[in-house]
């Protein structure tokens, strides 16, 4: 088990506190500017009560402060920017659906988060230095001891990699070395991250076992071949109650993303790679999904009046073919699923691709990338659709029926993941109707890296990237950019 994972979700309540300080010091001047007093009515109260609450969640959703010691600090700004614009968001929303009081002021509500933001992003940075300093501990730093098996090639590249976390999680208390390197007594030497600080470790020439019960050690981490120990070693370990942690990358020859321990059969096995979403990430579909089906109404509403303007739009231009497109595409774990669009291609659009692909020229530019730099088949009323995107709206009903989520990988055709060797993991989460490529270059990519973006997507989705995707997407529809 992870240190992560023995924590639990207190692990970062100290920068929870700090953040909710923020964002109630926020409000309290912002209330102030506009009323001269701190005196709250009923509406008032409840506002502060939905944003705290809304705090929480979002941290038990989002976790935005995961790596918060590792990441560069202008990333920090993007964090705070999202945490700040998904309170007021959600606030907004439940203050509207539930109707609760009629007296809110749109400057208080713009200026609480506006204040939000540039204090969380202020104060989170003198907490993170008094602590990166130790000017300032916390009961989640007390370290947990730990006993390390290395070899002597590789003992100072293990050792730092114990220490390579947020906020240093273990203490190691002693080292063993399989093969017999630094004799008793020696001291390895280690440097905690950036820091000159330096502490010995004393290396355990025999009796491992002993050494780590007489000094109470609760776990030991094996960064070998786990058969250079003895069997013998691990099992008195166990019978003694101390815990065993293995080192995945020594066993395969490389590190796995996600690996955990089942049964097949009788046997007791240790799963790597096996995809699934951690708790986190569960609960946040289920919020995903009651979003996508509230704009997935909202949208349908809207499609009435674009609806009519396009059709008007192709009628003055002659084309009084249907204006809807449905298209097979792949959706979550290989689902074929149906599409909607606007028709943005003349209405003979599949013959003139069979005619073009006979042109070794244009054949391999499908190939490559499943698209034409300069479609003839595109009308002029549909150039301006795709410009603007405006053809993806009618997704929307994909969306509200399920097949498709608001932010998601590209839904792609029959066979197209497979004829560039994609990885069937692209299909481990619904299609969206904008997503981690969508907003990260769009048309201006090769399409090996548009998978690597949409496989990043799937293995890290949050309720942070996707409002990072929806703002992005945004900019990138208004600027016109990359869109094809």
């Amino acid at each position: 088990m992870q240190a992560e994972e023995k924590l639990g979700w207190a692990k970062h309540l100290d920068f929870m506190a700090v953040d909710l300080a923020a964002l109630l010091l926020s409000f309290a001047l912002a209330y102030y500017i506009k009323a001269g007093d701190f005196t709250l009515d009923k509406d008032w109260r409840w506002f502060v009560v939905i944003i705290a609450l809304l705090n929480f969640v979002i941290y038990l959703v989002a976790n935005p402060y995961s790596g918060i010691f590792r990441r560069p600090y202008y990333h920090e700004i993007g964090r705070s920017f999202a945490a700040a614009a998904a309170n007021a968001f959600c606030a907004a929303l439940i203050i509207f659906v539930l109707k609760l009081g009629g007296e809110y002021s749109r400057e208080v509500f713009i200026n609480t988060y506006l204040f939000y933001f540039l204090a969380s992003v202020v104060l989170k940075y003198i907490w993170k230095s008094i602590l990166a300093k130790g000017r300032a501990a916390l009961n989640k730093t007390r370290r947990i001891p730990i006993f390390l098996v290395s070899s002597s090639e590789h003992a100072e590249r293990d050792i730092h990699s114990v220490y390579a976390t947020d906020l240093p999680l273990y203490e190691i208390k002693g080292v063993y070395l399989i093969d017999g390197g630094k004799a008793d007594g020696e001291a390895a030497q280690l440097s905690y991250r950036e820091e000159d600080k330096c502490e010995s470790i004393p290396v355990v020439a025999d009796e491992p076992v002993r050494f780590v019960l007489d000094h109470n050690i609760r776990e030991v981490l094996v960064a070998v071949q786990p058969q250079a120990l003895d069997s013998g070693i691990y099992r008195e370990l166990i019978a003694n109650g101390v815990g065993v942690d293995l080192v995945v990358e020594p066993m395969l020859g490389f590190q796995t993303e996600a690996q955990s321990v089942t049964d097949i059969g009788v046997n007791r096995t240790l799963s790597v790679g096996l995809f699934s979403f951690t708790h986190r990430q569960s609960f946040y579909l289920i919020v995903k999904r009651l979003f996508d089906i509230l704009c997935g109404l909202i949208g349908v509403v809207v499609l009435i009046p674009v609806t009519l303007l396009v059709k008007c739009a192709y009628l003055l231009s002659g084309d009084t073919a249907k204006i809807f497109y449905r298209q097979k595409r792949v959706g979550l774990n290989g689902k074929i699923i149906r599409i909607w669009k606007y028709r943005s291609m003349v209405p003979n659009a599949g013959e003139l691709l069979d005619e073009m692909l006979r042109d070794e020229r244009y054949r391999k530019e499908w190939e490559e990338n499943q698209k034409f730099e300069n479609d003839p088949r595109i009308t002029k009323v549909g150039a301006v659709l795709r410009r603007t995107s405006v053809d993806e709206l009618p997704q929307l009903i994909n969306v509200l029926v399920g097949d498709m989520s608001l932010v998601g990988p590209r839904p792609l055709v029959e066979g197209e993941l497979a004829s560039h060797n994609g990885l069937k993991l692209y299909e481990k989460v619904k299609p969206g109707i904008t997503g981690w490529w969508g907003c990260n270059g769009r048309s201006n990519i090769n399409y090996r890296e548009r998978l690597e973006l949409e496989y990043y997507y799937v293995k890290n989705c949050s309720l942070y990237l996707d409002i990072l995707c929806i703002l992005r997407t945004g900019f990138a529809v208004l600027g016109k950019k990359g869109a094809q």
